[in-house]
C-alpha cells in the first residue's frame, strides 16, 4: 500500500522531482515497513527512495551508527533505520531496514538538492530543471 500524503509539499525542487518521477513510473521507489502501531494492528509501508544511506559500523572500533533518511512518493521524510540480524546464521550479516512512521525535518538545501541529483541520475532520468537556490 503506497504512502499517500495529504498536501503536495511546498518545495518547488520537491515538487518538480515527484512530478518527473510519477512521469516516469517512480523508479527506483522501495517499499520500507515502519513499526507496527499496536499488537492488532498490520506495520504500515513507507514507498520511497533512499536519499541517506544508513551509515554503520559494526565490526570495527570505533563503532558507529548514523540513521539513514528515506523521501516518500509523496514528499515527506522519514528516518532510515536498520538493525543487525541473523547472529549465528549463515547469512550473516543481515540488515533489516524499517523507517519511521511520522516525518521527519527535510535536509538542507544543498545536501537535497544533491541527493535528488543522483537519485535521478541513479534512475536514468535527465537533470531537472530546478529553480535557482
Amino acid at each position: 500500500m503506497p504512502h499517500v500524503e495529504a498536501s503536495p509539499p511546498a518545495d518547488p525542487v520537491i515538487a518538480a522531482f515527484l512530478a518527473d518521477m510519477a512521469a516516469a513510473g517512480n523508479p527506483g521507489a522501495t517499499a520500507f515497513p515502519t513499526p507496527k502501531p499496536s499488537f492488532f494492528r498490520r506495520a504500515g509501508k513507507v514507498e520511497g527512495w533512499v536519499v541517506r544511506a544508513v551509515d554503520r559500523e559494526d565490526f570495527e572500533r570505533p563503532r558507529r551508527y548514523v540513521p539513514g533518511l528515506v523521501m516518500s512518493t509523496g514528499g515527506s521524510f522519514h528516518q532510515l533505520d536498520s538493525e543487525l540480524r541473523g547472529w549465528g546464521q549463515r547469512d550473516f550479516p543481515y540488515y533489516e531496514h524499517r523507517v519511521s512512521a511520522e516525518p521527519v525535518d527535510p535536509p538542507d538545501e544543498a545536501e537535497l538538492r544533491a541527493a535528488l541529483a543522483a537519485l535521478r541520475a541513479a534512475n536514468g532520468l535527465p537533470a531537472g530543471d530546478a529553480p535557482p537556490a
